[in-house]
């Protein structure tokens, strides 16, 4: 865990709690107390305190856990009065560690441009967390109480404010306490809405005429912040490692999004993105590589679905800072697939449409998302554009 620090002071502050929580840890060590099972509570009040307690507790398990998988579970309060400026000024780093965490995320299925809206999460929220973590997210119609982040079996972070406002940390490591706790919570009325490469792959061999369905319904919306490989041929799919069982449904599923008349958004950021590193993604399979001077030609595969002036009334392109996702619209479901930079981490994420085309529909009409109409003219400049660059 990293923070920005404001000053030297606020260093030497971090750097002071960081040497006394060694120090408290080694010498229980020494005298052999187990802290995971003291029943005396302790608490840390205030920003500053907060703030670098949380940092140190979590690099602590990070680091030293780093050779066993590690499951977290929480509602953080990201966006709460009391703990935006926490959370907003710090970071969890060199996401390659943290490859084996599993980060669930409980909240009351709305999505929304930003996490401000009680307990709702963000497209923000999920292209930044899935760029280090493997992340599940879970819908819930149950009051789970204050906010919390679970690390199983290890720590519990109980997060709680004063009436002024003050934050309050209570760090819990009682072993029979946290077994407790984590029964509890998967025993409320909860549901994961998050899919993992193998249980997409089980999903789609176990539900072939429900899939088959989706497929005969149509992709009728689609927004695209990351450069997925609707133009690729069913060939260069089936060429990736992993698209045995799978590439004949990333196939089909492009033909229906290419060819039934679907509304595209598409962000400047993930064209520019394969026009420097030449990748299509193609979920739960991984992405397909095209060397410089093939990506301009992969570009203009496009052109023939474009053939006539109308067809371009379809294609919007978008200026956002969002990236690594992909959202998909048919029926009444949404899913956001998103990735992280090495095509690693991945999940598929189902929401109800209607908890999530709101936020996208407002996000345009509010020029979150700055909306450019589409044209030949356009297109062609930006693929001569293309052209000159590799």
């Amino acid at each position: 865990m990293i923070y920005d620090f404001k000053s030297l002071e606020d260093l030497r502050s971090f750097l002071t709690y960081a040497i006394e929580y060694a120090l408290d840890k080694d010498l229980a060590t020494a005298n052999q107390v187990n802290l995971e099972f003291v029943e005396r509570g302790f608490y840390f009040l205030g920003r500053k305190s907060v703030l670098n307690l949380l940092c140190v507790m979590l690099s602590d398990h990070l680091v030293n856990d780093s050779h066993e998988p590690l499951e977290v579970y929480s509602t953080i309060p990201t966006y709460d009065p009391a703990y935006s400026e926490i959370f907003l000024n710090s970071l969890i780093v060199n996401p390659e560690r943290c490859t084996h965490i599993v980060f669930n995320h409980f909240f009351d299925g709305s999505l929304h441009e930003s996490s401000r809206q009680g307990k709702s999460v963000s497209l923000n929220f999920i292209s930044v967390t899935q760029r280090g973590f493997n992340l599940n997210l879970w819908t819930t119609t149950s009051d789970l109480g204050q906010p919390f982040l679970l690390l199983k079996g290890k720590l519990l972070l109980m997060f709680d404010s004063q009436i002024d406002g003050t934050p309050l940390l209570i760090p819990i490591a009682h072993k029979n306490y946290l077994n407790l706790f984590y029964n509890s919570l998967m025993n409320k009325d909860i549901r994961k809405i998050s899919y993992n490469r193998s249980e997409a792959i089980a999903f789609f061999e176990e539900n072939r005429p429900a899939v088959t369905a989706l497929f005969n319904q149509g992709i009728d919306t689609v927004f695209n912040f990351t450069s997925i490989g609707y133009l690729l041929r069913e060939e260069e799919i089936n060429s990736l490692p992993g698209s045995e069982k799978i590439g004949n449904w990333a196939w089909l599923l492009f033909q229906h999004i290419m060819n039934k008349g679907t509304e595209f958004y598409v962000s400047l950021a993930a064209m520019e993105r394969f026009a420097a590193t030449g990748k299509a993604v193609v979920p739960f399979i991984g992405a397909y590589s095209f060397p410089a001077e093939q990506r301009a030609p992969y570009m203009q595969r496009f052109n023939q679905y474009l053939m006539e002036e109308d067809s371009f009334s379809r294609i919007r392109l978008l200026d956002s800072h969002l990236s690594n996702m992909a959202i998909l619209c048919a029926g009444n479901f949404c899913l956001i697939y998103a990735v992280d930079d090495e095509y690693a981490l991945e999940r598929v994420h189902i929401f109800d449409r209607d908890k999530v085309s709101l936020s996208l529909e407002k996000m345009i009409k509010d020029n979150k998302l700055v909306d450019f109409k589409f044209s030949s003219e356009l297109w062609s400049t930006y693929q001569e554009s293309l052209l000159s660059n590799v």
